[in-house]
């Protein structure tokens, strides 16, 4: 077995935060339930994590998330750190913290004159998406089922995309429908992420990339986190829902989006605490075990290393200020 410190992670998109009270657990306290907390984060050598605000779809709920967001960081018991410059993942290694980054899981939220998306990177937002499976003033997002919307942005949308990138917060375009995703693309020369989606040749879902999309974020100098979440796993057009996927089913999606568009483009966006994920990566722990298995199934260190956390810690130094 590898020594699992080789391998530091950063996460760029879990869902704990709005899971904790829901499953009535502590950050602090190993659980049973769910996927990550403060041990089970030591355990699997995480470094930091997108820690998304969800829904972030009015004013209220991105104040209600904001509220709950600095209580769990600010509590010293939680052993977090807030992420806001590239300088504060080291600082947190050296503090013995693990790096939390402020995410809006949506921005439907966000004001038409932007005020809130200031205010926002004030408080440390650092990365973004413009909607989640709905329709809002900005943007179009990938619905779960077909049909699927053609719309793509809203004039206040691409304003908003270049407003965040203009203030260092990285735009995620993981939940955009197909026509929101080319605007973006159309209208920004900075690296973006998909923060959690995977590749749709291999797993033919709405959520997951195209090879043209694929190869587009690989243009921008972006990256693309590998999702754990079933649905984005099981096999082409398979009808049921696999139980028992594995380390060769998310293999397979890392090994294709390697193919079409490099190592340098692949990332962890794992969605836990937010979907339904495979026996093999229970939780945040079962990082080194899949580290191992792509050791053992033709990756190397550095290609771990690059998938772990140095792509996304790339374009975070190219993104934000």
């Amino acid at each position: 077995m590898i020594n699992k410190l080789k391998f530091p992670v950063i996460d760029a998109h879990i869902d704990t935060f709005t899971k904790l009270k829901k499953e009535r657990r502590k950050f602090s306290s190993h659980s049973e339930k769910g996927h990550c907390d403060l041990p089970r984060m030591i355990a699997g050598n995480i470094k930091a994590a997108v820690f998304a605000i969800y829904p972030a779809s009015t004013q209220q709920q991105i104040l209600k998330g904001l509220d709950l967001w600095f209580k769990l960081v600010s509590n010293p018991i939680n052993g977090l750190m807030q992420i806001k410059t590239i300088e504060d993942f080291d600082r947190a290694q050296a503090a013995n913290k693990k790096g939390a980054i402020l995410h809006f899981e949506g921005a439907g939220g966000i004001d038409t004159k932007f005020k809130l998306l200031r205010i926002g990177y004030q408080l440390g937002l650092r990365t973004m998406s413009l909607s989640w499976a709905n329709v809002n003033k900005y943007a179009t997002g990938a619905f779960f089922k077909d049909p699927q919307k053609k719309t793509g942005l809203t004039d206040k949308g691409k304003d908003l995309v270049v407003e965040a990138q203009s203030l260092g917060i990285t735009i995620d375009v993981s939940h955009l429908n197909e026509p929101s995703f080319w605007d973006i693309i159309d209208i920004t020369d900075k690296p973006i992420i998909a923060s959690h989606s995977n590749a749709r040749t291999i797993t033919d879902h709405p959520r997951n990339l195209t090879d043209e999309q694929i190869k587009a974020i690989q243009a921008k100098n972006g990256t693309i986190g590998i999702n754990f979440a079933k649905n984005f796993l099981k096999p082409k057009n398979s009808i049921e829902e696999k139980l028992d996927l594995n380390f060769e089913d998310i293999k397979r999606h890392i090994d294709h989006i390697v193919n079409v568009a490099g190592v340098s483009t692949l990332a962890i966006g794992s969605d836990f605490d937010g979907a339904t994920v495979p026996e093999c990566v229970k939780d945040c722990t079962t990082f080194p075990a899949l580290w191992n298995y792509l050791l053992e199934n033709g990756y190397n260190e550095l290609d771990i290393n690059k998938i772990s956390h140095l792509n996304l810690l790339r374009v975070f130094k190219q993104t934000w200020k």
